[in-house]
């Protein structure tokens, strides 16, 4: 069991690096197919927990809004160009789709009233969230005449980093120091093994993480390497720059603990342990993206606001 968790891990973490790699270097849709992955396959598994202790989604709407949604945001972004316009694009397609959704359950023999809140909920959750990683991809200066990937803005590049960085930092974190401290349980109910120590240690490993992000910004200056385009989210204030650092590590690492806690209760409630067995001694997708999926809704929020404070 071990030895397969530290294969599929090292697994795991070489996938991040690529498609890191690739959305920072080569184009930003090698981003948004990783997201689509993600996002069919946490549908597969979140309409089969649900099912479990509600009425079942209806996984073939929930799999086309995953489509539809994707194809509405792709459009929104390239016809329209602007930081904004495929999220408006996006919510837009998912209007459309719980409309549908309401309307083929009302009109049908088969389903009632519960598939279509159940197959809504599995829109929202994981679908929905997972969208607000690829809306950060898409910070992008537009009226640049550069290639995508030239044009990024320092938000995309600085906020894709930290999320894969913050939520890993917080879980090794997490798991490391409540292993060790232990003490009293903090949220027993939805999942008896976290403590408030190792909640107190994700903290600070989300802050690791974000460190990490700004010492790569800084070399990036320091030794002129464009190591992502980092190096732009600097600012002549010192003390400015890691202020923001440190809020984007501990408040990244809170909304990771929030989505970890949210799936735990997804799962409590359906009486399962994983969500899959598909990444042997991990479960499923959703048990490595819980966490990662509520820190992007995060950090699009925080750099949407400074894209517009700072232009």
């Amino acid at each position: 069991m071990k030895k397969d968790r530290i294969i599929t891990g090292t697994f795991i973490s070489i996938a991040y690096i690529a498609v890191l790699l690739l959305a920072m270097y080569v184009h930003p849709i090698c981003f948004d197919v990783f997201i689509f992955l993600l996002a069919v396959c946490g549908v597969y598994e979140m309409c089969k927990a649900v099912a479990n202790f509600s009425s079942e989604p209806i996984f073939i709407i929930d799999l086309i809004a995953v489509v539809v949604g994707f194809a509405g945001f792709w459009f929104s972004q390239y016809f329209f160009k602007t930081n904004a316009a495929g999220m408006i694009g996006y919510f837009i397609a998912l209007a459309v789709m719980i409309i549908a959704t309401i309307i083929t359950t009302a009109a049908s023999k088969t389903y009632v009233k519960g598939n279509a809140i159940s197959t809504i909920f599995v829109m929202l959750y994981p679908t929905a969230l997972l969208m607000f990683a690829v809306g950060l991809n898409y910070f992008i200066d537009w009226t640049s005449p550069a290639s995508l990937v030239s044009a990024s803005l320092p938000y995309r590049t600085a906020g894709i980093a930290m999320m894969f960085l913050v939520p890993a930092l917080t879980d090794v974190f997490a798991y490391q120091i409540g292993s060790v401290v232990k003490g009293k349980k903090l949220c027993p109910s939805i999942s008896p093994n976290k403590t408030i120590s190792g909640a107190i240690g994700g903290l600070f490993g989300g802050i690791v993480g974000a460190g990490i992000v700004l010492l790569l910004s800084y070399l990036s200056i320091e030794f002129k390497v464009n190591l992502f385009g980092l190096g732009k989210m600097l600012t002549d204030s010192w003390t400015t720059t890691i202020v923001n650092y440190v809020m984007l590590g501990l408040f990244g690492s809170v909304f990771d603990q929030m989505g970890d806690l949210a799936a735990s209760f997804v799962k409590r409630r359906a009486g399962i342990k994983d969500y899959s067995n598909l990444l042997p001694g991990h479960g499923g997708i959703l048990d490595r993206v819980d966490g990662f999926m509520f820190t992007g809704v995060f950090f699009y929020m925080y750099f949407a606001v400074m894209n517009i404070i700072v232009l």
